[in-house]
Parts: structure tokens; sequence; C-alpha cells
């Protein structure tokens, strides 16, 4: 027995399409590389490197912006041998393509790689993919002051 109005009944009937996640937001987006930005921050300040690195990131189902968890996800568990594979973009879409048909908690994945530029000064790429879109943001990266071996400069991040 239906109630309410019937053209909003329709609706109600249609398969979800078999989606495992909402559509991500720009709220999503920013609360990511917002989530990033401060690990990646401090690991340039100690003087390590980052070449190759992919993140898994858990978003609420309900409320945007909402993180609930990170992790680490190693290429060779995925396939990929060698992390500089993944510079590649093609190679790095078809491990997304793979990741997002994986029955994973995980509604967004980053790749984040310390590149050199043409200007030679270096910056670290961090791109992050949804089911829907992929962002990318370049944090130049500088020579750093007293413990700090080197410093991260927050960039702005941008739809690719």
């Amino acid at each position: 027995m239906r109630h309410g109005d019937p053209a909003f009944a329709r609706r109600f009937e249609e398969p979800t399409s078999g989606r495992r996640h909402r559509f991500m937001e720009s709220a999503d987006i920013n609360a990511a590389f917002d989530a990033l930005f401060e690990p990646l921050r401090t690991n340039i300040r100690r003087g390590l490197r980052t070449d190759g690195q992919l993140y898994g990131i858990e978003m609420d189902s309900c409320i945007p912006g909402q993180l609930l968890g990170t992790c680490w996800i190693p290429p060779a568990s995925r396939g990929v041998a060698d992390p500089g594979m993944l510079a590649d973009a093609r190679c790095r879409h078809a491990l997304y393509a793979r990741l997002f048909d994986e029955p994973r908690v995980e509604a967004l994945f980053a790749y984040v790689c310390e590149a050199p530029t043409e200007a030679s000064a270096p910056v670290l790429y961090v791109e992050i993919a949804s089911r829907d879109a992929r962002h990318a943001a370049e944090h130049a990266i500088q020579s750093g002051r007293g413990w700090h071996r080197r410093e991260l400069l927050k960039g702005s991040h941008r739809r690719l």
C-alpha cells in the first residue's frame, strides 16, 4: 500500500545502481586535503622523502566533510612492484579503478609523490580520487630552519 504523493513513489523503488558510496562533495575533498597535509608536512620537516605512496580515506556516509579514518595501502599489495610506476597516470587510474571495485570502506584514495619541477624546486604532488572526479595540489618544498630540514608550503587544490 502506497502513502503520500505518487510522483515520488517511483524514485524510491528504483535500484541504487550498485554504488557503495555517496557522491563526494567539496567539503569531503577539502577535509581530505587538510587531513593529509599536516602528517605530510611533519615528514618533510623531518627530512623524509615521499615517493609513490597510496592512502585510503574513509568519509562519513551521511555528513559531508567528516573524515572517519585513513589507511596506508602498500602499492605492492595491489600488484605495483615499483611505487615509481604510479607516476604514470594510466597506471595510477587503473589502480584507482581496481580499488573502487573492491568492497572497501574508503570512498577516496590519495596518491602522494615528491617530484622535481621545471624550476628544479621540488614539490609534493597530492592527488585525491573519488569515483566521480580527481583533484590535485602541488605543495612547494623549501629549505627549513632550525630542526626543520625542509618546509612544506600549502598550495591550493584544483579539479583535474
